[in-house]
């Protein structure tokens, strides 16, 4: 049994890319198209995201929605398998577009045959193995949309300059042609100018998306953990443990205030302080005794 996707235009609170560009999941499993859609919406930024669960759909829809520039593709599908579908592209699109080949029948022949179908504009440079995990497939779906911006940019400058040059070919005397000569490289500095400008919001926008995506998974965490302890009764197991906790905190913090408003607490706090014994005087020292004179006579008090 097989039901196609609805379709969801309303966008969701995720940030859009700068470009509004768009993104075709390619694969006839129904529930890795639903998460991945999700997942691109919300937590990348893509605001259109389409789904086919075939190759023919998948061209088609390329064919009538311009705003594609990224596919994530199947290798076995219905109808058309995932080589087959970048023959077609190469052969019949000529606007740039970034394939990521995401499948579960890897092989080295399998990879090398996709990305021999890789042109100036149809890039092949991301090759995955199911199952993949959606945090790690961010980063690379980033890069495939930044490779088409900068082909993008590329083939511009590249028409730009060659208008510029036949324009001036046409216009200009032929001594005048190296006077307005430099018109083209001035053409390349403001392309580049915008170029760096575009990067710089582009850069703001993932690192706000980087910061989102962190504190969600931090919540999901916390609110996992709750799940799981409530789950194998940890909340029951503690609850015993917790009582007797809390009740021996409060009757510690009763023993604490009843000390305090003692009587004998009240009277030590009340009490005066004792007076400083005042200082004492110091110790006399003894008078020095004068030495004896000398005798002059005997005990008679006769002269000698």
């Amino acid at each position: 049994m097989s039901f196609r996707l609805p379709h969801e235009d309303s966008p969701l609170d995720a940030p859009p890319l700068a470009d509004m560009s768009a993104i075709l999941v390619v694969d006839e499993d129904p529930a890795f198209q639903l998460g991945l859609k999700t997942f691109l919406r919300e937590y990348v930024g893509f605001e259109k995201v389409f789904t086919a669960r075939s190759g023919q759909e998948a061209i088609d829809f390329i064919r009538a929605e311009p705003s594609i520039e990224v596919i994530t593709l199947d290798y076995r599908m219905p109808g058309m398998n995932g080589i087959e579908v970048m023959a077609a592209l190469a052969a019949q699109v000529t606007r740039p577009l970034a394939v990521l080949m995401i499948t579960g029948y890897a092989s080295e022949e399998l990879e090398a045959e996709f990305r021999a179908h890789a042109t100036e504009t149809l890039l092949a440079t991301h090759f995955l193995t199911k199952p993949v995990q959606f945090e790690k497939l961010e980063p690379v779906v980033l890069a495939a949309h930044e490779e088409v911006i900068a082909t993008k940019r590329r083939l511009r400058e590249r028409e730009l300059a060659a208008a510029a040059e036949a324009a001036a070919a046409l216009a200009l005397p032929d001594d005048a042609r190296e006077t307005e000569s430099s018109a083209p490289s001035d053409l390349g500095s403001r392309l580049d100018a915008q170029g760096e400008r575009l990067a710089a919001v582009e850069q703001e926008l993932r690192a706000q998306r980087g910061k989102w995506r962190a504190d969600f998974w931090r919540v999901a965490f916390v609110l996992l953990l709750f799940w799981l302890a409530g789950q194998f009764g940890l909340f029951q197991s503690i609850a015993p443990r917790w009582t007797a906790f809390k009740a021996a905190a409060i009757e510690r913090v009763g023993e604490w205030k009843r000390a305090l408003e003692s009587p004998a607490a009240k009277d030590a706090s009340e009490a005066p302080a004792a007076p400083e014994a005042a200082p004492t005087a110091p110790e006399a020292s003894p008078a020095p005794v004068a030495p004896a004179a000398p005798a002059t006579g005997d005990s008679r008090g006769e002269p000698l």
